[in-house]
């Protein structure tokens, strides 16, 4: 697939920026820290500047420091420690400090930053680097990946909220090899080197975790699977984001793209009395609203750095104007039988319904108010210089209302024969096709790209949507240093995220037999819609024609267990380690219901038919842009909320009634426990040593328990359950060596392994109506998603400020999983054993349902594969001049793997995994006299959403996105800053396609977002 224009804009920017390598200017950090051992106060220096110092044990050993105090450079304060001893420092090209006698500094660097040496006595012998509070808004954090021998990537606090990010998310973007997809204009799930959210693991201060949410249709719905949606947290509640991208035995199975570990702040590694105050406002041009964005972060400790407390808050609001317009998928006339009624002259009636057309086309209209929260607590708490216990809390809410109104016509996907007088609710059977532009897709696919028609029905679909996701994880760490290079960790924690969609109601006003219906989707960039004859803004054109009511709920929770043993005392260390974890998945969903499996949504309550429409009609779509030709100025929507409450204020009259049994699918409870254990050895980094690295095995046993509603051949929905357990090995092994001092070359070799989502193992059939005609099922004996990765990559570091990364890597896939789908069929042709009489029940007083039209698809998640994934990563990142740097990042990844078609064949399928073949992004910044500013540049290519489709088309799939976004801030005092950001400054439109012919079927925006605000720090 063809990449983008910007990629080349991208590339070129790189090569006109490499020959300008200048140094970086230096950068003041404000400190308050006690008189303390010398080892404890460099490891103060190292959390508060982000710079990496080797201090041997031998140096620093019974010595002790001054207090520091004020503003000053990292220089400065190393002097001021180091005043009127016989030590003094050299720093590398890359930035690491070594620690030296006075007779030992030397101008440059030791051919490679020093490891930490082993403890002696109470004192830490190396600082690491754990938090960096003050960056410029382009300066990654790649010095704490210097000594991993894994490949990794780190954000740190600043970085998190740089760029224009709505949420954290959108700050992922700026990882190399990350893609991200938003959801009503903002980023809610990433894909990592060419595998989608649900190949990629999340860590929460050490704990996995998984965070769910809802969205539209057209965007994935309710998340039920294992991809983790960022968009729940404020990128203000957490001081660092890990990913990495090679996997060790250390670190929890699951990932076939990346591990991302996430951490909020701790207090013993701030200053004695730390504050921050972030007040924004935000505002966004499609909604024409302005809603705030307050954060706080406030910390103290004793002054002997012992005991610590910090609480953090963060609130933003956010109103959304989503706009645009699909074709709801495409689907043959012969697959909606009998297909359409008539064509007229000269064209032939069979050609018009052996080609795709637009199942549901449409205008879309979604107004979205959000408000999300954010708390974390830590208590932090080092009784002696050997033992740590940290107590960490977090709670983040997100609570959206959305408001989704429709244009439409449903008469292309109803199928049925009509009769001589046609009934009004009669579908495609009555149309009469009166012009149609047919084009060859693909040199293959016919499509009625474009077409005039009659005797259609229109809709306006009115749908109200309450949607909240509550977060909440507790965990308890200590760590105890037992002896001179022996360490005990202990990790215990609990997660839960409950989401609820306990409002999810839908009333359809419904006008006959419009003459003069016409689409046209031939034009990417610009479709085009006219409704005819429709009468859209007289109330008394309209009928209320079904009503539909499908709460549901989706609730997640894990408890960990884990320790482990580390030992860095020998020539090589060593580490052991458990794990005991429990994930639950529990689903529930109701709609409205007689009792049974019957879809009853034509039936309307006595109350509901009563109602008097002019009283309950509103006008909506004035003034919006919906980038297509001929949408109407306005058209008239039901109040749906309004309605409802006049028609039954207690939501319990008759006809309200709701149910489990024609959703039974979603109704499940599976459970998963895993027990592991690793061995890790490791061969540690020194001054003298140019090879380092880390070998391992980690074994898992898995035992799933799995319940879920099962619809049996009497047609009715009874719980069932099933069991599956399976063992896992997976070695793992990463090295790196450093070619010079400033090249360090990696590799990686892993077997991977990520398990099916839950509700994929749930056991029982479920038999669905309200949409599609299906019958599917799932599959408690899936074996996960295995593979064999490798990964090979070059860090070339010439100078401080200076760094350019390449990497290629390759998946051998053995396994994947699945959902299939078969093309449309009798209901007899189901696999499951299921009678006629099934169908029956299940159609309920639906007109185009019936057991004997070719309309039913079965599908069921099997194991698939084999497949591989191949491909290449480069970042580089460096100054250009005194106050000017840019840095950027592309990876481009190719996948094939074998799955089943709709027909029943193994095909191999490319770019099948949920994530596009290429990500970059670039970005320019500029830092000098108290101002940062930075611009960026991202983009996506298109990938397959769904494979294969569940409509005419072979798959469905999303077109390349390209967006800017801007960040600026600037210093009025010590103490405050001035803050502005944008998001999505050129307003790209998300665009979807059918087919791997690339059929278009959707075309949103969402307008630009601006945010200012002060922020003031202490």
């Amino acid at each position: 697939m063809k990449a983008a224009p910007a990629i080349g804009a991208m590339a070129a920017a790189w090569l006109m920026a490499a020959p300008a390598l200048a140094a970086a200017p230096e950068r003041s950090f404000a400190f308050d820290q006690p008189a303390q051992p010398l080892a404890t106060a460099l490891l103060s220096v190292s959390a508060r500047t982000g710079a990496v110092i080797a201090a041997p044990s031998a140096l620093t050993a019974g010595r002790r420091a001054p207090g520091l105090s004020g503003s000053m450079s990292l220089n400065q304060a190393l002097r001021m420690l180091l005043a009127g001893s016989d030590l003094d420092f050299s720093i590398s090209p890359s930035g690491v400090v070594t620690l030296k006698r006075h007779t030992q500094a030397i101008a440059t660097a030791p051919p490679s930053p020093a490891r930490p040496s082993t403890p002696q006595g109470d004192e830490p012998t190396l600082v690491t680097p754990i938090s960096v509070l003050a960056r410029p808004l382009a300066e990654p954090a790649t010095e704490q990946a210097r000594d991993a021998p894994a490949q990794v990537d780190v954000l740190l606090e600043e970085q998190l909220r740089g760029a224009g990010a709505l949420g954290l998310g959108d700050a992922l973007r700026q990882m190399p090899g990350v893609a991200a997809g938003p959801e009503a204009g903002e980023a809610r799930q990433i894909a990592v080197r060419g595998v989608g959210g649900r190949f990629t693991r999340v860590r929460v201060n050490g704990m996995e975790t998984l965070a769910t949410f809802g969205a539209s249709n057209a965007v994935g719905g309710t998340n039920r699977g294992r991809a983790f949606d960022y968009n729940i947290f404020a990128a203000d509640l957490f001081k660092q984001v890990r990913l990495q991208k090679t996997a060790s035995a250390d670190v929890d199975e699951g990932s076939l793209g990346a591990t991302i570990d996430m951490r909020t702040r701790s207090p013993l590694e701030l200053p004695r009395r730390h504050a921050v105050f972030i007040v924004e406002a935000g505002y966004q041009t499609l909604s024409g609203e302005a809603q705030p964005r307050v954060s706080a972060v406030l910390s103290r400790r004793d002054a002997a750095g012992r005991l610590g407390f910090l609480v953090s808050a963060a609130y933003s609001g956010r109103s959304a104007v989503e706009a645009g317009a699909s074709a709801g998928q495409w689907e043959t006339g012969v697959a909606i039988a009998p297909g359409f009624g008539s064509a007229a002259a000269p064209l032939d009636l069979a050609a018009v319904n052996a080609a795709l057309h637009a199942r549901i086309p449409r205008l879309e209209l979604m107004q979205i108010d959000q408000d999300r929260v954010g708390l974390t607590g830590a208590l932090e708490w080092r009784p002696d210089d050997a033992t740590r216990i940290a107590l960490d809390t977090i709670y983040a809410e997100l609570r959206s209302s959305r408001r989704e109104n429709l244009l439409e016509s449903f008469t292309f996907r109803t199928p049925g024969a009509c009769a001589a007088s046609p009934d009004p609710r009669c579908g495609i059977n009555a149309v009469a096709v009166t012009a149609a532009d047919i084009a060859l897709f693909g040199g293959r696919k016919p499509v009625l790209i474009a077409g005039r028609f009659d005797n259609v029905d229109v809709r306006s679909e009115a749908r109200r949507d309450e949607l909240n996701t509550i977060f909440r994880q507790t965990t308890l760490a200590a760590t105890h240093r037992f002896r001179e290079g022996l360490e005990g960790r202990l990790l215990a924690g609990f997660s839960r995220s409950d989401f609820s969609n306990p409002v999810q109601q839908t009333l359809y006003l419904e006008q006959f037999d419009v003459d003069g219906f016409a689409y046209d989707f031939s034009d990417r960039s610009r479709p085009a819609l006219s409704f005819g004859d429709a009468a859209l803004a007289a109330p008394d054109a309209w009928t209320i024609s079904e009503f539909r009511s499908d709460p549901n709920w989706v609730d997640n929770s894990y408890r960990s267990l884990a320790l482990d043993l580390e030992n860095r005392s020998g020539p090589v260390d060593w580490r052991v380690g458990l794990l005991a974890k429990t994930y639950r998945n529990v689903g529930s969903a109701r709609m409205r219901s007689d009792g049974g499996i019957g879809n009853i949504n034509v039936e309307l309550p006595a109350s509901l038919r009563a109602l008097s429409l002019v009283d309950y009609v509103r006008l909506v779509g004035q003034g919006v842009d919906f980038g297509v030709v001929g949408a109407p100025a306005q058209w008239l929507a039901i109040d749906t909320q309004a309605a409802l409450s006049a028609a039954c204020a207690t939501g319990r009259c008759p006809g309200f009634e709701l149910g489990p049994g024609a959703v039974a699918g979603l109704n499940y409870d599976v459970t998963e426990r895993s027990d592991a254990a690793f061995l890790q050895l490791a061969l540690p980094r020194s001054p003298s040593r140019r090879f380092w690295g880390e070998a391992g095995v980690r074994v898992i046993h898995t035992r799933v328990d799995a319940a879920g509603l099962d619809v049996g051949a009497d047609a009715i929905a009874r719980w069932t359950s099933a069991a599956n357990d399976y063992w896992s090995t997976l070695p793992s092994l990463n090295l790196a060596w450093s070619l010079s001092p400033d090249i360090v070359m990696r590799l990686g070799a892993a077997r991977v392994m990520v398990r099916p989502d839950l509700i994929s193992l749930r056991p029982g059939v479920s038999v669905s109506t309200t949409g599609a005609k299906s019958v599917s099922s799932g599959n408690p004996d899936l074996r996960p998603t295995r593979a064999d990765a490798f990964d090979l990559s070059l860090d070339w570091r010439p100078r401080q400020g200076v760094q350019v990364s390449a990497a290629v890597y390759r998946k051998t896939i053995a396994t994947t999983v699945q959902g299939t789908s078969t093309r449309p069929a009798p209901f007899s042709a189901n696999p499951f054993g299921l009678p006629d009489s099934v169908a029956a029940e299940a159609c309920g007083g639906a007109p185009d349902c019936s057991a004997g039209l070719p309309i039913w698809q079965f599908s069921r998640p099997i194991n698939s594969g084999p497949g591989r994934l191949t491909g290449v990563e480069v970042s580089f990142r460096t100054p250009l001049g005194e106050s000017w740097s840019v840095q950027g990042a592309a990876a481009y990844t190719r996948t094939v793997v074998r799955l089943l078609d709709q027909n029943g064949s193994w095909v191999d399928m490319q770019d099948a995994l949920g994530a596009p073949r290429v990500a970059a992004n670039i970005g320019l910044a500029y830092q000098r006299h108290g101002l940062e500013a930075r611009a960026a540049l991202s983009h996506r290519s298109r990938y397959l959403a769904t494979i294969p489709a569940p409509n005419g088309g072979d798959v469905d799939g999303v077109d390349p996105l390209t967006t800017l976004d801007a960040a600026a801030r600037l210093t009025l005092s010590p103490r405050l800053t001035l803050t502005a950001e944008a998001a999505n400054l050129t307003d790209a439109y998300q665009r979807q396609f059918s087919d791997r012919t690339l059929i278009p079927t959707y075309r949103h925006h969402t307008g630009r977002e601006f945010r200012l605000g002060l922020r003031w720090a202490m």
